[in-house]
């Protein structure tokens, strides 16, 4: 099989959904040493992320910026096919919830990680909201398969657009096999030293945008905190997005300043130093099509507390304590709760270890492969690859 693969995501974004290209083709290209891989991407690789190299990979970067290819493919609809670019193609994969045009012959797999700006578009920046409701739509109408990354991804597809069951896969996101406790007390003393951390430690991960919910779980720490037995300090590591003022504003209003740590974007050693050292993970977010750093802080031995909402439940199972994000008291007694209890800590770390083993990037790829290997092969139901983890 030719198999073209739209790369771009793994060179731009450091985190999000480009770490789930490079982590995707990666573990592909681990397993699939036969089939040819063509990777496009607008733009040249960076010296940060690069194409990967293997024998049957190729890279190509198309030299026209990626602004003037969005307004070329999905706003003027100019018929400039991909395989201009990427030559000779079996399958083409979108893994970013877009497909350019491609022509008929190609079968196409497009990824779509969630509908945030259809079923909350209160969390989303409007432009991009307004650039995937006119993308997605037509990506999802040209699918041959149409893989998301939970069940409830799935559902709210075939909510709002009717697809047919046949033409949905969930392909789950995997968790890097670099993410496991840290116990070297020269190394969690260094990572504390340097962020001016205390116990007990709450840690958040996450880009600061509202659909996050740091305001409301800043707003819980405050009240867990006036607790005897409450946290001492939180830490929240991302890097700055939308409307991310706000959140440092509650922290001013509610003199934190010395108790709320904002550590921006950290290395990924930092980050599993951290996840390894914290006593509770809260990640209260409003909504996720999937919802990677529970996981992480899972494979790390962190206690986790997450929202009821959208596909969390879905993917941590019993392995986290579970809160309404909206409640900010339920959150703030949860994590007090965690503190008080070392038998519940214990609990939650021995099933987070055994829940994040569900999730590796070699059972991701495995799955990719197989939806691949049946689009070559002609086949047109791909609804027998839904797995209830």
């Amino acid at each position: 099989m030719r198999i073209a693969i739209d790369y771009t995501a793994a060179i731009r974004q450091g985190a999000g959904i480009g770490t789930y290209v490079r982590n995707l083709v990666a573990a592909i290209l681990a397993q699939d040493p036969e089939n040819r891989y063509t990777l496009l991407t607008s733009g040249r690789p960076t010296g940060e992320h690069r194409f990967p190299q293997a024998e049957n990979v190729r890279g190509r970067s198309i030299l026209i910026p990626d602004r003037y290819l969005n307004v070329l493919w999905y706003r003027w609809h100019v018929p400039l096919p991909a395989t201009l670019f990427a030559g000779a193609t079996d399958i083409y994969h979108g893994p970013d919830f877009v497909l350019p045009p491609l022509g008929n012959t190609i079968r196409k797999v497009v990824t779509i990680h969630d509908l945030a700006f259809l079923e909350h578009p209160e969390y989303a920046v409007p432009s991009l909201a307004a650039y995937l409701r006119q993308v997605v739509p037509e990506a999802i109408e040209a699918a041959d398969v149409v893989a998301t990354v939970s069940h409830e991804v799935s559902k709210t597809l075939i909510r709002h657009f009717q697809t047919p069951p046949a033409k949905i896969t969930v392909v789950p996101n995997g968790v890097g096999a670099h993410f496991r406790r840290i116990s070297d007390p020269i190394i969690l003393d260094a990572t504390r030293y340097k962020f001016g951390l205390k116990h007990p430690l709450v840690l958040a991960v996450g880009t600061m945008e509202p659909r996050k919910n740091h305001i409301g779980l800043i707003k819980a720490f405050h009240k867990a905190q006036a607790h005897k037995n409450g946290p001492a300090m939180l830490a929240i590591a991302g890097g700055e997005g939308w409307l991310y003022d706000e959140t440092r504003q509650v922290v001013a209003d509610l003199k934190l300043e010395k108790k709320v740590r904002f550590l921006g974007r950290v290395s990924d050693l930092e980050l599993i130093t951290l996840y390894s050292m914290t006593d509770i993970f809260a990640f209260p977010s409003f909504f996720e099509g999937f919802g990677i750093p529970p996981l992480e802080a899972m494979a790390c031995g962190a206690p986790v507390i997450t929202s009821t909402t959208s596909s969390l439940p879905e993917v941590v199972g019993d392995a986290a304590l579970l809160v309404d994000p909206h409640d900010i008291e339920a959150l703030a007694t949860s994590i007090t709760r965690l503190l008080e209890n070392a038998q519940l800590r214990s609990e939650l770390q021995q099933k987070g270890y055994q829940r994040v083993k569900h999730f590796t990037w070699a059972a991701s790829a495995q799955k990719m492969l197989t939806i691949y290997q049946k689009l070559y092969n002609g086949e047109k139901d791909f609804s027998d690859e839904v797995t209830t983890i």
